[in-house]
């Protein structure tokens, strides 16, 4: 397995998009704060996800605005197209971290959506993000 480089050349802080949100019977999806990345080239995220009895699945989906936050648009390539956890995966609290491209957009946010939740069957969700600048080659098999 061969791994990238980092060549950071700015980075901000990290920012909590999702701070322990609970994914129940209200609300079953839940949408992010803005985070403000022009001039950023990529953002490294820090997701942390518990479940309780069993739910069903939960997702998480970045998505864009170039119009400042009235519009959104899915990003669905590579990786980010399968951030996709069922409970069995999640019942032990995950950690994970990961980097997302975003040169030439000026927002992001973070959608998580569950099914299969209800009063008693849950998913807790934390997403922090800490945009930065830079090449960044990404691990591969």
């Amino acid at each position: 397995m061969g791994y990238g480089t980092f060549h950071v050349k700015k980075i901000a802080a990290w920012t909590t998009l999702i701070d322990a949100v609970r994914l129940d019977d209200a609300p079953t999806f839940y949408n992010s704060a803005a985070l403000y990345i022009e001039g950023y080239s990529m953002v490294a995220l820090l997701v942390s996800i518990d479940s309780t009895l069993a739910p069903t699945d939960v997702r998480l989906l970045a998505q864009f605005s170039d119009d400042g936050g009235t519009t959104w648009w899915d990003f669905e390539e590579g990786l980010w197209a399968s951030l996709y956890w069922e409970d069995t995966a999640t019942a032990t609290e995950i950690h994970k971290a990961f980097v997302l491209p975003v040169a030439g957009f000026d927002h992001v946010r973070i959608r998580a959506v569950a099914t299969g939740t209800d009063a008693t069957n849950y998913f807790d969700v934390t997403v922090k993000a800490r945009p930065f600048t830079g090449a960044f080659s990404g691990a591969h098999a």
